[in-house]
């Protein structure tokens, strides 16, 4: 059997995987249900894990073992990238697989080891690792070279990853540990206080997903369940996009000001480039109704979106695993 090469971005929301030949394979949330014996045994993972968010019995838990950009349980860890390299076909740890895996921006070298033990766990024999900006311009297919900056704003579930980057790394950029999950939370707090409803996870993404937008007097609107805070019942209440205006610009607002202080670090011939080019947007969160009109306005320079943004981390990493002189140049060295 020839070598099995994989794209893998594990984030704290969604696993992405593309296979080298096949494209992408796999697009799951990276969470499992497991019993409470202590065995940490999987019971259900991926979308099916997801349904049981909420729902579960005493004897079930749910797990997100990457949580903002961190691998908070590796045993769950490890036991859910192997049920998803099973789901794909990969069930035998005799195979030759090797894997690029992305990671936050200036990940450290715990979290890097913490990675390579998950995929030494699931039967990868050889993995790289790259900082997700550097494969999300990747993804995007944006003129990547020595020379040629681009500025990156990855909005994954867990994480941001803001960074001027050129195939010879990260110029300047940082990450921090909060992304589009903190809009669901967000939601989920603004409702309680203003609609003195209790809604869970699942119906704060819905209502994310459905009705979230950037423009403030947005109408499109849709019927939410829940739990009334005061009777304990259950009820229903119709939401307006604008209801959700404020929550959901928190975090918008916040990548803002984290975006001003990255540009303002950059040497003038890369800002010169940036101006030109642009500001580029991947990940999930970045997918909101708005987003271009709302960050052009602030930045008063060009807003790309990419076409696939919340697979373009994934899409950089099979990039980069069939063009082997790039990806030694952008993996990062470990010892």
């Amino acid at each position: 059997m020839g070598v099995i090469k994989l794209a893998i971005d594990f984030d704290s929301v969604k696993t992405n995987i593309y296979m080298l030949g096949s494209g992408m394979v796999l697009s799951e949330p990276t969470v499992a249900a497991v019993g409470i014996d202590g065995k940490d045994e999987i019971k259900a993972f991926g979308e099916d894990a997801k349904k049981l968010i909420g729902k579960t019995s005493e004897n079930t838990k749910i797990v997100f073992p990457v949580f903002e950009g961190e691998i908070v349980n590796e045993k769950v860890a490890s036991k859910l990238l192997t049920a998803f390299l099973r789901k794909i076909g990969i069930k035998s740890r005799l195979a030759n697989v090797h894997a690029v895996m992305s990671v936050p921006c200036g990940a450290s070298s715990d979290l890097i080891q913490k990675y390579s033990l998950i995929a030494s766990n699931s039967g990868i024999s050889k993995v790289y690792f790259v900082e997700a900006p550097i494969l999300a311009a990747l993804g995007q297919r944006l003129p990547l070279t020595d020379s040629s900056p681009c500025f990156l704003v990855d909005m994954a579930g867990g994480t941001t990853n803001i960074a001027a980057v050129s195939l010879d790394g990260i110029i300047a950029g940082i990450s921090v540990n909060f992304g589009a999950n903190k809009i669901s939370t967000d939601i989920i707090d603004y409702i309680a206080e203003n609609f003195g409803l209790q809604i869970g996870l699942l119906t704060a993404e819905r209502l994310k997903k459905e009705i979230g937008s950037l423009y403030s007097n947005d109408g499109l609107s849709t019927v939410v369940n829940g739990r009334d805070i005061k009777t304990g019942t259950p009820r229903a209440v119709s939401i307006k996009a604008a209801d959700i205006f404020e929550p959901t610009k928190i975090y918008y607002d916040k990548v803002c000001e984290l975006v001003m202080a990255v540009l303002v670090k950059l040497p003038p011939e890369v800002s010169a480039e940036i101006r030109h080019k642009g500001i580029y947007f991947s990940g999930e969160a970045s997918m909101v109704y708005g987003l271009e009109q709302y960050y052009a306005d602030k930045f008063q320079i060009q807003v790309n979106v990419s076409e696939n943004a919340d697979m373009s981390v994934a899409f950089g990493g099979g990039i980069a695993m069939g063009d082997q002189a790039v990806l030694n140049k952008i993996s990062i060295k470990t010892k």
